[in-house]
């Protein structure tokens, strides 16, 4: 009877590696809503780029109003990068990241870059079945206020944020790659993995393929909590010359975003900054 059972032990877990390895990535599955359209851009003959499907929700403690976009953007317009953690309150060493671009120029827009784990109509994210190609991968680019308002006001989620100390020049270098990585994914469809292809590591081979070694692996690309200390401590966050734990206490902004958000006729990027400058005088 002991033998029988270690068999079926041994084929049930045969089964469900081989169910993982032959798995196929798909885009075309039922998927919820804020993950239902894959971004893509468009090269103009201007130098700028048509982004399709940018995600437009603006979110409250109590419903989301859904829109989805065509933008244009210009690479040369590119004049901030920003760094979001938002940490996950169970542990520490967890926590969602992105990155927003901040365009000047004719557009004078803010868009942002969230690496997800693609989920199914219901389904539930867990970092346990995100090693075992349960979820796709998505690049979600939305505006800014989509995500921020969807972390710091639907949700009522802490979140931080850091500028990049980058030039304009390796800024938008880093943009072009991410554009890249995009495109690719939507011509080749790729899982989601806790560890290998997470919120964070994403953005890291972003950043690395346009300018390689920048960010050699580290645990916080795993343990994504560490993800802003790791970067402090590379140089790349403006006032690099502060401890980090000043930096980091400066960088809490979920009430500035929540108190723009809720000034309807305001300039909503441009006002939670304002509002998150205003902190320090």
């Amino acid at each position: 009877m002991t033998k029988i059972a270690i068999a079926l032990a041994v084929a049930l877990a045969l089964g469900f590696i081989l169910s993982v390895v032959l798995k196929t990535p798909r885009h075309d599955r039922d998927w919820v809503v804020g993950l239902s359209r894959m971004p893509v851009f468009e090269p103009m003959a201007d130098g700028h780029w048509r982004l399709q499907n940018l995600r437009a929700f603006e979110f409250s403690q109590h419903h989301a109003a859904k829109d989805w976009r065509d933008t244009k953007l210009n690479p040369a317009d590119l004049e901030e990068i920003w760094f979001f953690v938002e940490p996950f309150p169970a542990f520490k060493g967890a926590a969602h990241t992105f990155i927003s671009f901040v365009f000047g120029g004719d557009t004078d827009q803010t868009i942002a870059i969230s690496v997800e784990a693609r989920k199914e109509r219901g389904e539930v994210y867990s970092g346990f079945n995100g090693l075992f190609n349960k979820f796709e991968l998505i690049y979600l680019w939305s505006t800014e206020k989509d995500v921020l308002t969807r972390i710091a006001v639907g949700l009522g989620h802490d979140l931080y944020a850091y500028k990049l100390d980058v030039t304009t020049e390796q800024g938008r270098e880093i943009l072009m790659h991410f554009i890249e990585r995009t495109n690719e994914l939507e011509d080749h469809p790729r899982f989601y993995n806790t560890f290998t292809s997470n919120c964070t590591n994403e953005l890291v081979k972003s950043i690395n393929g346009a300018f390689p070694g920048a960010l050699p692996w580290h645990y916080s690309h795993v343990l994504t909590g560490y993800s802003a200390r790791r970067l402090h401590h590379l140089g790349f966050l403006e006032h690099k010359a502060a401890p980090f734990e000043s930096l980091r206490s400066h960088a809490l902004a979920s009430e500035p975003i929540r108190a723009a958000a809720e000034e309807s006729n305001a300039d909503f990027p441009d006002g939670w900054r304002k509002l998150k400058a205003s902190e320090k005088d």
